[in-house]
């Protein structure tokens, strides 16, 4: 086992991924598109939420814990997808599957996405991320996790952060904890810097994860015209159990988008980790009904969705699958509980047909109109409506970054350490890096990026991915070694599907135009 694949075992806290992105709310945008429907409830304001997944903190000693939280971190993983085959559990799939990656470094997502071989490195371009909270080794954390991996540091000049002068929600429950928000903050700058290692970042904390004090970060960045490109790892759902979103509110952070893309700013939001937000499933707890997340159907945003990416031992790229995680755990030992293929749906990325935003113009003639009036509850829409996303990258925490942050590690101690992250918060700053490659190729600002994007539909600058595009078999195994009673305790991930979600050929609803080529950046040439 290598040094990075030691480490990154070490410091997994536990087998259970936990997803801790969920419901929000929002309204719907005073200048076109228009909201179709009355909000069922009273409008209110929800908290937004993170949209990473990670391996979870654990407590071995409660019994309340989730029986996935009581093992340590996988044992061995894999340093690029496949290397390793799970020999000590099962088959399935019709063979054996290999073991989970232990993290994808810098060097291996540049060459992927075809960084590297484009040779920009978003020199003279600002990225803003926008946050709640601000963690106070940010700048450390980051300088160390280059220094580990061979990559450019960010210097003082290069980073900044810009906070607000108190902070809200720091006690209530009413937000994630502040420790939440830093392993979030550490995702988003470590993946823009990775992808665009000589971009300026400008860090913007939100007082809180209220979509009040988010909005007023987001209207800083523009006022203040902070950068070119903002990513935002955040969101919820629309409909809630609790109520819906204030349709004021939606309506201000709608044209606030608007004025920036007018203005030269990008704004790229993750598109959520919980699929099509089905009730029916455990991480859309508090959903009304399956929908898309806002902001992310916003139609004056890049809504980034998610993929399982599969990276070979040259850095190359080797294939792409739907981001949609079914899991199965051992049981005694001898076989998969619930047999593989039919495992228990765990994530997924975000994606659908809103029922909220019409179709914005850049859609028509690229997405279905089968799927552009197919909404996700099952009913068909009147006219063509806003599907979401618009493009996707590596989310799947199977396949995901190796992260390194400061914060309480499974020892119990506060300190530094590196493991694994996934989800559309992955996504999002990854291709916030990428179009800050772009914008240095281009020698100019994009602005509102969606009709650009749309109309390289057919020009092959995006992977198509397909069922059929991953070209691996669809598992993958976290083994997690024997527990305290001696019991071998493992879990396979079934990849590739999104429960209502599908992938297709062309636009689909689950990867949108799909990831960027080796050919993208050029095509902005």
């Amino acid at each position: 086992m290598s040094a990075r694949t030691a480490l990154a075992a070490a410091v997994a806290a536990a087998a259970l991924i936990a997803v801790t992105q969920s419901p929000v709310s929002f309204a719907a945008p005073t200048s076109p598109p228009t909201p179709t429907a009355s909000p069922p409830h009273a409008p209110h304001h929800l908290a937004m939420r993170t949209n990473h997944v990670r391996f979870a903190d654990h407590d071995p000693g409660d019994p309340g814990d989730d029986p996935d939280t009581n093992y340590q971190g996988p044992k061995l993983c894999s340093e690029y997808y496949a290397q390793h085959p799970a020999r000590k559990v099962p088959d399935a799939f019709g063979g054996r599957n290999p073991l989970a990656v232990c993290g994808y470094t810098p060097e291996q997502l540049r060459f992927a996405y075809g960084v590297t071989q484009a040779h920009e490195r978003g020199a003279g371009v600002t990225v803003a991320i926008v946050d709640a909270y601000a963690s106070p080794t940010m700048l450390a954390d980051a300088n160390r996790y280059a220094m580990n991996h061979g990559e450019r540091l960010l210097t003082p000049a290069q980073y900044r952060e810009v906070t607000p002068a108190a902070y809200n929600h720091l006690h209530d429950g009413v937000c994630e904890a502040p420790s939440a928000w830093a392993v979030e903050e550490a995702l988003d700058v470590e993946a823009v810097h990775a992808m665009a290692p000589q971009a300026n970042i400008v860090y913007v904390a939100a007082a809180s994860c209220d979509d009040t004090d988010l909005m007023a970060a987001l209207q800083k960045v523009v006022d203040q015209h902070l950068a070119t490109i903002v990513s935002d790892s955040w969101g919820g759902v629309p409909h809630s159990v609790y109520g819906d979103e204030d349709p004021a509110t939606m309506s201000a952070y709608s044209a606030l988008f608007q004025r920036g893309g007018k203005e030269g700013i990008s704004f790229l939001f993750a598109s959520g980790d919980c699929g099509a937000e089905d009730p029916a499933v455990e991480c859309a707890a508090g959903s009304a009904r399956p929908q898309t997340e806002y902001p992310a159907q916003d139609p004056w945003v890049t809504a980034v969705g998610g993929t399982s990416l599969a990276i070979g031992p040259f850095d190359n790229y080797s294939g792409e699958a739907g981001w949609g995680d079914r899991r199965s755990v051992l049981a005694g030992g001898l076989a998969w509980a619930p047999p593989a293929g039919i495992g228990q749906w765990r994530f997924g990325g975000g994606g659908g047909t809103s029922e909220d935003v019409p179709q914005p113009a850049y859609q028509a003639g690229v997405v279905p109109d089968a799927l552009s009036t197919s909404l996700l509850t099952g009913t068909k829409a009147p006219r063509p409506m806003r599907v979401v996303p618009d493009v996707a990258l590596a989310a799947d925490p199977m396949t995901g970054f190796l992260v390194g942050v400061t914060e309480k590690q499974p020892n119990g101690r506060t300190e530094y350490g590196e493991a694994e992250i996934g989800g559309t918060s992955l996504a999002s700053p990854l291709f916030a890096g990428l179009t800050a490659d772009a914008q240095q190729g281009a020698g100019h600002p994009f602005g509102f990026l969606n009709p650009a994007l749309y109309a390289k539909a057919t020009s092959g600058a995006f992977n198509d991915v397909t069922p059929a595009s991953f070209g691996q078999r669809p598992g993958t195994v976290v083994d997690l070694g024997t527990d305290n009673a001696g019991v071998h305790q493992a879990r396979l991930y079934q990849l590739g599907d999104d429960g209502l979600l599908h992938t297709g050929t062309g636009f689909d609803d689950v990867t949108g135009l799909g990831s960027p080529s080796l050919s993208y950046l050029r095509s902005w040439q």
